[in-house]
């Protein structure tokens, strides 16, 4: 084997290194998944970055539509955004796949040249059970982690949470502030019919009391002219 090892080194740690880092893929996605899934139990309360958005984003939604919004599509847009290092959950696993196909491509190519230059199948044996056991550990990895698994689980959290717990919350709000908002309103016009009627009565007073003084002026008018008469018949009767 160490003769093997040495002899074929390019293409074994080439082959080596694409299974890795294909399985590293697998790992980090199922790694990031489960710790959504976990903040997402009590998403009412969470501090992650990626669920407070969707919280954030979802709210204005309901509050631009009436509150009609499809939750299954919204959370599949959300799961889309979800970024590992600049790619998404499904290029992830598109880039995981491509690595082990890379990996088993390193293999038989080193396989196919050995026998070129004359190398036995006894000696090229190792490249082909290398590939097996790649193929054997990337799918154990894989049912391992089981990132479809857990992807449904996060989708499935993540919809109880909205459809059954944040639209009540966000409907309960809406109605405290429409009643807060009505009420508002009848206490301005309350108010504003008190100053109404005071106006009116301020209005009525001072008509009443101009109606007085013009009656008073004819009054003193009166008063003044029968004097005048009097005194006119008085000095009628001296002079006469």
């Amino acid at each position: 084997m160490q003769a093997f090892i040495k002899g074929h080194a390019f293409f074994f740690g080439t082959a080596m290194s694409f299974l890795l880092l294909s399985i590293l893929c697998r790992f980090m996605t199922g790694v990031l998944l489960k710790k959504l899934i976990k903040e997402a139990e009590n998403m009412s309360a969470t501090n992650n970055k990626l669920l407070r958005q969707c919280k954030l984003k979802f709210q204005n939604c309901y509050e631009l539509n009436d509150g009609v919004v499809n939750v299954a599509v919204f959370v599949g847009k959300f799961m889309q955004n979800i970024r590992l290092a600049g790619c998404s959950l499904r290029m992830l696993g598109q880039v995981s796949g491509q690595l082990l196909l890379l990996s088993v491509f390193a293999e038989g190519t080193g396989a196919c040249l050995g026998i070129v230059h004359g190398e036995t199948l006894g000696d090229v044996l190792p490249y082909y059970l290398f590939a097996f056991l790649s193929l054997y550990l990337y799918f154990s990895v894989s049912g391992l982690v089981d990132v479809q698994g857990k992807r449904a689980m996060l989708e499935t959290t993540i919809i109880d949470f909205l459809e059954n717990r944040m639209s009540g919350r966000i409907l309960g709000v809406k109605r405290d502030s429409e009643y807060l908002d009505m009420v508002e309103e009848q206490a301005l016009e309350a108010a504003g019919k008190k100053t109404t009627d005071g106006a009116v009565q301020n209005q009525d007073a001072g008509t009443d009391g101009g109606e007085k003084d013009v009656e008073d002026a004819e009054g003193n008018e009166a008063g003044k002219t029968r004097q005048k008469g009097e005194l006119e018949e008085l000095l009628g009767e001296f002079l006469a």
